[in-house]
């Protein structure tokens, strides 16, 4: 029994022999016990079934003002000379006190579906020393044109590469976002990077 046939054909008879004294034990096992006891016949009983109906008052969605919407919110600290703020300038989301109040996003807050880019017009920087990068806050208006720009930072230290930037941004096209499907303005970032040396 050390080959791989011999082992076949004792599998197989084993198997054959297993399986006719469980045949065998099923059948005898019918034979003694014919019926079982009787199960409960689900047909003869009712069914129960109760459905209650309330009023539920419809509501309505209520429509947003199209308002310009806010800048996003961030502070870049800076160093200054005296520990005190000038009158005139105040922070955003205080009031009078000059505490902070409220959530800062609640005036037009983030769109649902944020504006994306369909022409990118990169700024042509052959010829100018550029090494850094100018990061822009751009309006995005309804019809998908840049209406304003800000800068918010500039490494390069070139006002040459920042006028080539904005003037390429300016000629930038893209989708408008959307809130309940409709164009609306929004804020967006962009940024420009540059390793440019003579």
């Amino acid at each position: 029994m050390n080959t791989l046939k011999e082992k076949t054909l004792l599998f197989s008879k084993i198997f054959k022999i297993s399986l006719i004294i469980s045949l065998i034990f099923i059948t005898l096992l019918l034979y003694l016990f014919p019926k079982f006891d009787k199960l409960p016949d689900l047909r003869k009983q009712k069914i129960k079934i109760e459905i209650y109906v309330s009023d539920i008052p419809q509501t309505k969605q209520k429509s947003q003002i199209a308002l310009l919407p806010r800048k996003p919110y961030g502070v870049i600290p800076i160093p200054s000379e005296t520990d005190e703020l000038p009158e005139e300038i105040t922070t955003p989301g205080s009031d009078d006190s000059g505490s902070i109040t409220g959530n800062l996003l609640t005036a037009g807050g983030p769109p649902e579906i944020p504006a994306k880019p369909i022409l990118e017009v990169y700024p042509n920087v052959s010829g100018v020393d550029c090494k850094g990068y100018v990061r822009l806050l751009l309006l995005i208006n309804k019809l998908g044109r840049t209406e304003t720009i800000e800068v918010l930072e500039n490494t390069t230290l070139s006002n040459e590469c920042l006028s080539l930037v904005i003037n390429a941004v300016k000629r930038n096209l893209w989708i408008p976002a959307k809130v309940d499907n409709k164009p609306v303005k929004s804020w967006v970032t962009k940024t420009y990077k540059f390793n440019i040396i003579k």
